[in-house]
């Protein structure tokens, strides 16, 4: 067998940052020489800007085919890391630049606004109109019908500052932005701030008793889903409210929460962490879970509550004598034989008593609904929370590497790293240099979506997930949710479909 590692090819350069675009339908990746655009479905090369200076990107960010925004690396001559180049993908140039004098950790980009995230602020920028930029005019022999009678689009960028958010230290350049709905940690670690963008009072919702390390919007804004640093529970928040409306568990083991994701029809939550597994759970309505819990309280209830044959012989021994006793007193001769079987006085014979005649079906007591021992211990009080956490209906491992602390390659050289090396007297092992949103260096994996094509209606049939991870492995993988019968009943199993290797195939099904 051959354990060597192959030697990084000179045309596969690491990626530094994935993302994937508003629609879903497109992601981007930020490359040791570049910008490169993809289709989400099928991993096809969609737009390769041509920059003026074809150096590494650390940091991008995708609205559509049009528009995108990114950051450049410590060692590029393009820009530095705290200028954000904003770019117009129809004109082939770059429409905005900012210099925020402070390293940019994070970018979010839709239809209205730009969000930069900082260490311990966000800034808001809202678009407007810009004047398009003077592009070369071809001579008039070259003139085609199509370029005379074409009327450019207007171009548009973020031009106006729209607010400055202050929020605890955000080295994982945490941000959802949807339908004008901003979310970002608060000042105090635990709690999240939710802003109403176009207008509205900013709200404070306390998620977790630790730091956040995670955040996502459903797509319509209605939802929202936060993990903690811990990484074991996943709570669902409704945005008006502010409600608890669920609480998940990942997992028992500390956990660093990778990416959360909301399926279109908001029934589906995804997750990964770097446990290398994508976990997926039903968000179904806490309404039926607590209808459940108290079917099955009741059911326990009754079944605690329910006779057995012996007591039901025994308190119909002793009706039977109080009644015998009150006719004797009356002067009625009392009825030798038994009571007719199911009038709650059937009194049994001794053979019946000792099993050695069975006992009549009419005298038994009423059938009850069985339910399992597992249900009836969650279901009682002095259950462990852990056992009454909703756990995950499938899970699946996806794609996790084995770069070590240099994949970054020679682009690591001229920027800092995450701390001192490891080890003792003289022998340590390098970490790798720090990437913004990434403070571990580490290369950017389990990066979710859910297929954006998709229709919401049809979730209860299934749903389709998509997972991308960079590095000098970079790698494209889909899952499917489908359902399965198993031994208690339906349920549901994750199968992935395929991978690729989205820098070097370039294929279509």
């Amino acid at each position: 067998m051959n354990a060597r590692k192959p030697i990084q090819p000179s045309d596969q350069p690491p990626v530094y940052s994935l993302a994937f675009s508003t629609s879903k339908n497109r992601f981007i990746a930020a490359l040791a020489t570049g910008l490169r655009s993809f289709r989400t479905d099928n991993c096809l090369t969609t737009h390769q800007p041509t920059l003026s200076q074809s150096e590494s990107i650390t940091l991008v960010a995708q609205h559509d085919d049009r528009f995108l925004a990114y950051v450049y690396g410590g060692d590029s001559r393009g820009g530095k890391p705290s200028e954000v180049i904003f770019w117009d993908a129809e004109v082939g140039c770059e429409a905005q630049r900012f210099d925020l004098h402070e390293d940019v950790l994070g970018l979010r980009l839709d239809d209205n606004w730009m969000i930069v995230i900082l260490r311990e602020r966000t800034i808001v920028f809202r678009y407007e109109e810009l004047p398009r930029p003077q592009l070369p005019t071809p001579p008039p022999e070259h003139e085609t019908d199509d370029m005379k009678h074409a009327s450019p689009s207007p171009s548009k960028g973020p031009n106006i500052v729209h607010a400055l958010y202050p929020t605890s230290p955000n080295p994982h350049a945490l941000a959802s932005l949807r339908n004008n709905t901003l979310i970002l940690p608060a000042v105090t670690p635990g709690q999240v701030q939710i802003i109403p963008l176009l207008g509205g009072s900013k709200r404070i919702l306390r998620a977790h008793n630790a730091s956040i390390r995670g955040l996502a919007l459903s797509p319509d804004s209605s939802l929202l889903a936060t993990a903690s640093e811990q990484g074991t529970l996943i709570r669902v928040y409704d945005t008006t409210t502010l409600n608890q409306l669920g609480e998940y568990r990942r997992g028992s083991d500390k956990a660093d929460i990778f990416s959360l994701a909301f399926s279109p029809g908001k029934k589906w939550l995804a997750v990964t962490s770097d446990k290398g597994t994508l976990h997926l759970f039903d968000l179904r309505p806490s309404a039926i879970v607590d209808e459940e819990g108290q079917q099955i309280g009741t059911r326990s209830q009754s079944h605690r509550k329910s006779s057995s044959y012996a007591s039901h012989r025994l308190s119909a021994g002793m009706a039977g004598a109080i009644d015998k006793a009150s006719s004797n007193s009356s002067g009625e001769r009392a009825n030798s034989n038994p009571i007719a079987p199911g009038t709650g006085t059937y009194q049994g014979s001794v053979q019946e008593y000792y099993g050695l005649r069975p006992i009549p079906a009419s005298a038994s007591s009423p059938p009850r609904v069985g339910i399992s021992a597992m249900a009836a211990l969650k279901a009682s009080p002095f259950a462990l929370k852990l056992l009454k956490d909703v756990r995950s209906v499938a899970s699946a491992s996806f794609f996790m590497g084995d770069e070590g602390a240099t994949w970054q390659g020679l682009h690591q050289l001229s920027r800092p790293t995450t701390g001192a090396t490891t080890g003792g007297k003289g022998k340590g092992r390098a970490q790798a240099p720090a990437l913004p949103g990434n403070p571990a260096g580490r290369p950017p994996r389990g990066v979710l979506a859910f297929d954006a094509t998709a229709d919401g209606a049809n979730e209860e049939e299934g749903a389709r997930i998509y997972v991308i991870g960079g590095g000098l492995e970079a790698r494209w993988e889909c899952f499917e949710l489908v359902p399965r019968e198993g031994q208690f009943g339906m349920g549901w199993v994750l199968v992935k479909k395929g991978f690729r290797r989205f820098l070097t195939q370039q294929f279509v099904d």
